[in-house]
C-alpha cells in the first residue's frame, strides 16, 4: 500500500490516537451506568439519555475516525469489492476461528478457564438488564466492527512507521491490549485476532474487507452470548 504522510508531528499522532480510544472505551462505561440505573424508576429519562449518548459516541468516533483515515491513508474514496475480497474475508476468518479455538484449549488445560476475562465482562454488563443487553448486541454487531477497524487498521496503521511489519505488529499489540485479558493464551487470541484483521486491511487495500471480517466474528460471539442469556 501507498504510504502518505501529511506532516503531523509524532507527539500529536499520539495525542489524536488515544483520543479515538478514549471514543472506544467510553462505551462500556456507560452501560455499567445504565445498568445502576435500571433498579430505579425515577431514574427512566437518564436511561433515555444515556441511550443516546451511547449510540451518539459511536456515530462521533466513526465521523473522526473516518476523516482521520482518509487523510492518512490517502483514500478519498472506498474502492470498489471483488472476488478476492471474499477469498481475504473468508480465509481471515477461518484463521481467527482456527486460532481463537487453539488459544481457548491452551487457555482452558493451563488456566481453567471456559472463556476469556473480556467475554466474562461483556456478558456480566449484558445480563445486568434488558436495555444494556440489546444496547451492546446492536452496537457490537453493527458499530464496533466499524469503530475498531477505522481506528486500529484504518487509522493506525497509516499513523507510524513505515515498514508493513511493524505496522501490523502494532496495530495486533494495541487492538490486543485493550481487550480484557487475564492470562497469556486469553491476550494471544486478541493479539492473532488483531494481526490477522490488520494483514486482511493491508493485503487487500480495503478496510471493507476487515470490517466485513470483523463483522462475521462478532456477530457470531453475540448471537452465542445472546441465546445463552435468553434461555
Amino acid at each position: 500500500m501507498q504510504v502518505v504522510d501529511r506532516g503531523l508531528s509524532w507527539l500529536w499522532r499520539v495525542g489524536l490516537l488515544i483520543g479515538l480510544i478514549i471514543g472506544i472505551v467510553l462505551p462500556p462505561m456507560l452501560l455499567r451506568l445504565v445498568n445502576e440505573l435500571n433498579e430505579n424508576e425515577d431514574f427512566i429519562g437518564w436511561q433515555i439519555a444515556l441511550v443516546i449518548v451511547y449510540f451518539a459516541i459511536f456515530i462521533v468516533v466513526i465521523v473522526a475516525a473516518g476523516m482521520a483515515y482518509r487523510h492518512y491513508s490517502g483514500e478519498v474514496q472506498l474502492k470498489k469489492l471483488h472476488h478476492q475480497d471474499i477469498a481475504y474475508v473468508f480465509g481471515g476468518y477461518l484463521a481467527i476461528l482456527v486460532s481463537e479455538g487453539l488459544f481457548q484449549l491452551i487457555n482452558h488445560l493451563m488456566y481453567q478457564q471456559s472463556q476469556t476475562q473480556n467475554n466474562a465482562a461483556i456478558k456480566s454488563l449484558m445480563s445486568g438488564s434488558p436495555v444494556a443487553m440489546w444496547m451492546m448486541a446492536i452496537s457490537a454487531v453493527f458499530l464496533t466492527p466499524i469503530v475498531e477497524e477505522l481506528v486500529f487498521r484504518g487509522v493506525l496503521t497509516n499513523l507510524f512507521f513505515k515498514q508493513e511489519w511493524l505496522k501490523i505488529g502494532l496495530s495486533s499489540l494495541v487492538f490486543g491490549s485493550l481487550h480484557s485479558s487475564s492470562t497469556l493464551p486469553s491476550f494471544m487470541i486478541y493479539v492473532t485476532m488483531g494481526l490477522i484483521l490488520a494483514m486482511v486491511y493491508r493485503f487487500s487495500g480495503k478496510i471493507q474487507d476487515s470490517i466485513i471480517l470483523h463483522f462475521l466474528i462478532n456477530a457470531g460471539a453475540m448471537s452465542i452470548m445472546l441465546i445463552s442469556l435468553l434461555n
